[in-house]
């Protein structure tokens, strides 16, 4: 307890401070609530949850060396994660191939995934960010425009004002609203 009495003392504890003081006090085989107990007579409403001093005792008693827990391999790796950035390419490209075989031919994800071999969510994450794909109809269709598209927008758009300039509200009522794909 002197440890943690002088630096009570100087007006600052902190959790570093406390973690030592437990793991001390459990190798001497002190039990939580004593350490608990100890630590809030010199930390005051600073200390730790008695819960949280319980855990960390526990994970000492079992010697380990720090309060954190063990690593852990994470989350499975997608076939469109960074890391595989070679595997990547090569989903792309066979998905993209995949689709060009038939343009025409309305595929799930599930069916590409089928026919591939990758996974429907990869197969979806590969067609919404890497193929700027959207579905549309039952078709993946491109969600940007191309340059072509764009450069027919800009030619259109001059004719369609001049009709509406000559044929007023009766033209806005022949249009139906829909985009290109």
């Amino acid at each position: 307890m002197l440890g943690i009495a002088s630096a009570g003392a100087s007006g600052t504890v902190t959790i570093e401070d406390q973690i030592s003081y437990i793991k001390t006090e459990t190798l001497r085989d002190q039990n939580p609530t004593e350490i608990h107990s100890a630590l809030r007579e010199v930390c005051g409403e600073k200390t730790v949850d008695r819960g949280t001093a319980s855990r960390w005792a526990t994970r000492f008693r079992e010697r380990r060396v720090t309060i954190n827990f063990d690593p852990r391999p994470g989350r499975p790796i997608k076939s469109t994660d960074v890391c595989v950035c070679v595997c990547v390419c090569v989903c792309v490209n066979i998905v993209a191939d995949f689709l060009a075989q038939d343009r025409r031919a309305t595929r799930t994800c599930v069916e590409v995934s089928q026919a591939t071999g990758i996974s429907p969510t990869s197969v979806f994450c590969i067609f919404t960010k890497d193929l700027q794909k959207r579905k549309n109809c039952a078709r993946w269709v491109p969600r940007c425009l191309t340059a072509e598209q764009k450069q027919k927008r800009l030619e259109i758009a001059p004719l369609l004002k001049q009709r509406f300039n000559v044929e007023d509200q009766a033209f806005l009522y022949r249009i139906v609203a829909i985009d290109e794909t």
